[in-house]
């Protein structure tokens, strides 16, 4: 009985490494290649931005009232303003990539809150403010930058920056004043970075300052309220914003 049981263990054990031996080799699959998008920046985008300011007005009088010398000699600090306030608008501009060098040209039309008042300084009238205010913004800069992954550009940018700048000068008891508006150029420069989230849409935050130089105010007053002044003002800008990019090529390769 045993010599039986053990003839048939040995010929289940044959035949079970004689169908093993029958059977393929196992097959080793490599996993799916993970495809990752290779941005492009050439091309052009239009966009949308908003952020906020800070900035100052200096201005000094010019030593004249309606063409007749005044006690304050020119060059005399007349008012110092602190403005600030919301910019929202939109932008367009195209790119050219070569290797991780990506240049170009932007410009932005925006709305522009931006206001201050101050008192004006002795020996002037320190009865009246000076009140300073801008409603809209435009430049128009070149950028230039280094892309520090596919995704991300890193940028340095510069050019001109326009504005209007309208300087309310009133005596609050009287009523007496002056208003006055002029259309103001100055350059710009500033650096900011932009991020690829989704295939050809972008976001991109950027510090701005802006010199818009030195435009003289109250040449003339009907009441002679207000003497002749030089106002500077300086502005800086932070602003977030979304592009969309109509890229010339985007391709797709597999990183592995």
């Amino acid at each position: 009985m045993k010599k039986l049981v053990l003839a048939a263990s040995f010929f289940v054990i044959g035949s079970a490494s004689a169908l093993a031996a029958d059977l393929p080799a196992r097959t080793y699959t490599k996993a799916p290649p993970i495809v990752q998008p290779v941005y492009n920046w050439t091309g052009c985008y239009i966009g949308i931005e908003g952020g906020g300011n800070w900035g100052h007005g200096r201005s000094v009088g010019d030593g004249l009232n309606n063409g007749v010398p005044t006690a304050a000699p020119a060059g005399t600090l007349k008012a110092s303003t602190d403005v600030s306030g919301g910019v929202v608008g939109g932008t367009i501009g195209c790119n050219y990539q070569v290797n991780n060098w990506v240049v170009g040209i932007e410009g932005d039309g925006s709305w522009f809150g931006s206001t201050g008042t101050s008192a004006t300084l002795a020996p002037f009238n320190s009865a009246f403010n000076e009140s300073l205010s801008n409603n809209w913004l435009a430049t128009v800069r070149g950028r230039a930058g280094f892309l520090a992954r596919n995704d991300l550009l890193l940028f340095g940018t510069a050019g001109g920056a326009f504005t209007n700048l309208r300087i309310n000068e009133l005596d609050p008891a009287t009523g007496n004043g002056a208003i006055e508006s002029h259309q103001l150029a100055g350059w710009t420069a500033g650096v900011g970075a932009e991020w690829y989230f989704a295939p050809s849409w972008s976001a991109k935050f950027e510090y701005l300052y802006v010199d818009f130089g030195n435009k003289n105010y109250f040449a003339f007053t009907p009441t002679g309220c207000c003497t002749l002044q030089t106002t500077h003002l300086t502005d800086n800008l932070v602003r977030v914003g979304v592009n969309y990019h109509f890229n010339w090529a985007g391709p797709v390769v597999a990183k592995y």
